[in-house]
């Protein structure tokens, strides 16, 4: 890590100063980040910098964890769980992985394959009962290998799944959720158990994940996940925009050429925000799945209530202070104020002073009756950090899948652009400095990162349930270990 680097964090952390020893820290963190660090100081450092970066950000709760030379040396949690009530992170407090249950899940699939029960580069329906792919065509080319590196060519959007490829097998990246939800139907009807079932038995109880699971609905120890107000109104009213724009000019274009009327009236305007509408909720069905579409779309309906509240109200008291009179029934000289100005200037005042709570971070509420209930390899992932640094010693020693299958893992890769590409269900990232393996993990209101540095037997893993909580991971991650850069894929 360069020396300026190293005197900007030293600037951000202040106190950390102080510590004994503290001068000969440049050198450590030049060997390797805070991870080289005596210990001492490492837990001194990363209590003062995760809390304040947790406030600038505004992240809800964190919990990380710290491996170095193959061992747990630092767990630690932050924050609220819930922030409604009051509710801490413990270090029983579980938040949701999102994508990092993929790598979870290749892990057990490729204990499967040491075990001859599954194979790379065999076709995964060779020993279904039934078909699970809908074209006999994918059936019979995608493989192991294809899911675990992202070219299987199925598809990413696990709300509403299809189970046919959009581009041949093996050509190219593509990330596939879908992929991961094929496999774990392999892996249960090969295993002859559930899901969870073979999870638990090849991944959870071996290495000591007690707290780990694929199986979703309610749990008192999960964490509550919280967007910002702004990530929902863009999610919901940039396809809203969008649509309303193009069928206005539609609309536009047959009343001004085809009707041959030159006046467009507020009726026209009907066509295009129903346009709007059921584009929008059309787009956040699709891509998030009914219970979170619930969420967003009320989300959403409010706000544009609210707004209009404030709008109306605003537009009432230029009436009452004498701005706006009604003229009906006046015969007057001049322009005279216009209650059209008047009224858009009132929505558009609504809508500048809703901006200052665009911040304001929302609980994702979870709807046991709306939301599927089934374990989900590419969603329903929930662990805590102590559990993913064992997952982490695992990967870095190998002790239970064994050296040959551990070094496939990382060896075997496909290409996805520099520096990165992806190995038998984890992503890599080659630097100058030295190779890094990585998993992230997203669903809404949670943010994850898993950073493994294999030269060095180290790594971390930040959990987060707040949507800046990425950005925090990051920093902390490139703090922790000494290196530059992201871990995410462009």
């Amino acid at each position: 890590m360069r020396p300026g680097v190293l005197l900007l964090l030293l600037a951000m952390l202040g106190a950390v100063c102080a510590a004994p020893g503290f001068a000969h820290a440049e050198d450590q963190r030049a060997a390797g980040g805070m991870v080289a660090w005596p210990h001492e100081e490492m837990v001194h450092a990363l209590g003062i910098f995760i809390p304040d970066r947790m406030r600038a950000l505004d992240v809800a709760g964190v919990s990380v964890a710290v491996v170095a030379n193959g061992q747990t040396v630092y767990a630690a949690t932050f924050g609220k769980a819930d922030r409604r009530t009051g509710e801490p992170v413990t270090p029983r407090t579980l938040f949701e992985g999102g994508e990092l249950g993929e790598t979870v899940a290749a892990y057990g699939a490729l204990s499967m394959a040491r075990d001859k029960l599954l194979f790379l580069d065999a076709p995964l329906s060779r020993d279904l009962p039934t078909p699970w792919l809908s074209r006999p065509s994918d059936d019979r080319l995608v493989t192991l290998r294809q899911v675990l590196t992202h070219t299987s060519g199925l598809a990413d959007n696990i709300a509403h799944p299809s189970r046919r490829t959009g581009f041949a097998p093996g050509d190219h990246f593509s990330h596939s959720g879908v992929g991961f939800l094929y496999l774990q139907h392999v892996m249960s009807a090969v295993d002859r158990k559930s899901f969870e079932d073979v999870m638990e038995a090849r991944v959870f109880a071996p290495l000591g994940m007690a707290a780990s699971s694929y199986a979703p609905g309610v749990n008192p120890d999960a964490a509550r996940g919280y967007v910002p107000l702004s990530f929902v109104i863009a999610i919901f009213y940039l396809p809203f925009a969008a649509a309303f724009l193009v069928t206005l000019a539609v609309v536009w274009a047959i009343t001004r050429f085809t009707m041959q009327r030159g006046r467009f009236e507020g009726a026209d305007l009907l066509w295009p925000v129903t346009a709007a509408i059921v584009f929008a909720v059309s787009i956040v069905w699709y891509s998030f799945g009914f219970a979170s579409a619930v969420f967003i779309i009320a989300i959403a309906v409010g706000y544009a209530l609210a707004v209009g509240a404030l709008g109306g109200f605003i537009f009432y008291l230029f009436y009452v202070v004498g701005f706006v009179r009604s003229r009906d029934g006046v015969i007057s000289r001049g322009r005279g104020r216009s209650e059209g100005v008047a009224l858009a200037f009132s929505f558009l005042t609504g809508f500048v002073v809703s901006l200052i709570f665009f911040d304001w971070p929302l609980g994702v509420p979870h709807f046991p009756l709306l939301d599927d209930e089934r374990p989900n390899a590419a969603r329903s992932f929930r662990t805590d950090g102590q559990d993913m640094a064992r997952f982490m010693i695992e990967l870095i020693d190998g002790n239970e899948i064994g050296p040959a299958m551990l070094h496939r893992m990382t060896a075997e890769r496909v290409a996805v652009s520099p520096p990165f590409s992806w190995g038998l269900g984890i992503g890599i990232r080659q630097d100058q400095e030295r190779e890094t393996w990585w998993a992230r993990g997203s669903s809404l209101g949670f943010e994850s990162l898993m950073v493994i540095d294999p030269a060095h037997r180290s790594g971390i893993v930040i959990l987060t349930n707040s949507r800046s909580g990425g950005e925090l991971a990051q920093q902390v991650a490139r703090n922790v270990l000494g290196l530059e850069g992201v871990w995410a894929l462009p």
